[in-house]
């Protein structure tokens, strides 16, 4: 029986994690977002706040990885991140990074369907059988309106929000991956929600993904 794994990389105030929600719920999988990152940020002694910096800050990164340093042999990522107190200093790289957050997620996925939203998964997973990658975007523009909407901010700090979060994500995914994300070749549907609703862009993916999965 085919599997079902769909990575979801959205730019924020894109709706890409209301998208994600909906078509998991539509699917019946189980979606995967900050369960990884914010067990790992308990175990480093990192306030849960802090998981929005995960995919932007090495400096929490590094923390959190030497906790999993320490714990690489096995375990499961969504349930044994129950030791407390920060961890240890084990002088991780950032190619150490790498393969710890594949270990993370290839385990996450190894024996259950899922959605898994951001921590690099399009480009982590994109070997494994079946995998339908999903990238969810918009123009400035109208992400910066939302972020208005949403956050009750200024129009010139939604567009700030906006263009920071675009960079620390290019940067962090060019470091870490060495792929420009923004790139519709590294992924199998591009969304663009500049002019399509939630539900439309969901039966978008819904519809791709059914065809790949029948093929």
């Amino acid at each position: 029986m085919a599997r079902t794994l769909i990575t979801v990389t959205r730019q924020l105030g894109s709706n890409g994690d209301a998208i994600a929600a909906a078509v998991a719920q539509a699917l019946g999988v189980p979606l995967i977002e900050r369960q990884i990152v914010e067990a790992a940020a308990a175990a480093a002694g990192v306030a849960p706040d802090s998981v929005d910096e995960a995919e932007k800050a090495p400096t929490f990164i590094e923390r959190m990885l030497e906790y999993l340093g320490q714990h690489a042999g096995g375990f499961d990522p969504l349930t044994d991140f129950s030791m407390e107190g920060g961890a240890g200093g084990t002088g991780l790289t950032s190619d150490t990074y790498r393969s710890l957050i594949e270990q993370v997620l290839h385990r996450t996925v190894a024996n259950s369907d899922a959605v898994i939203v951001g921590h690099g998964g399009s480009v982590v997973l994109r070997d494994l059988p079946g995998i339908f990658r999903v990238f969810v975007c918009a123009p400035v523009k109208v992400r910066t309106q939302r972020l208005q909407e949403f956050e009750h901010l200024s129009p010139e700090a939604a567009e700030a929000k906006v263009r920071d979060d675009d960079k620390r994500r290019g940067e962090f995914f060019q470091l870490y991956y060495k792929t420009n994300w923004i790139n519709p070749a590294v992924y199998d549907i591009a969304v663009n929600t500049g002019r399509i609703d939630t539900q439309t862009a969901v039966d978008v993916i819904l519809a791709a993904h059914r065809q790949l999965a029948d093929e």
